[in-house]
């Protein structure tokens, strides 16, 4: 029969704070956090003209 080794410290911290509360806690953060839009300093040129040079140039 095997023995069911003592949990470790770290395992029962874990345990202890991942409680329901905690759990939407963190939901309702993550939400609110990934409805922001990202931060984006230089938006990258996606225009079709854009992307019509570098391919003449890449033909030449």
């Amino acid at each position: 029969m095997k023995k069911n080794k003592p949990m470790s410290d770290d395992a029962k911290s874990v345990q202890e704070k991942e409680t329901d509360e905690n759990l939407a806690k963190m939901a309702k953060k993550l939400s609110k956090e990934w409805s922001k839009p990202p931060k984006t300093d230089n938006a990258p040129d996606l225009s079709f003209s854009k992307f019509e040079e570098k391919l003449k140039n890449k033909d030449q």
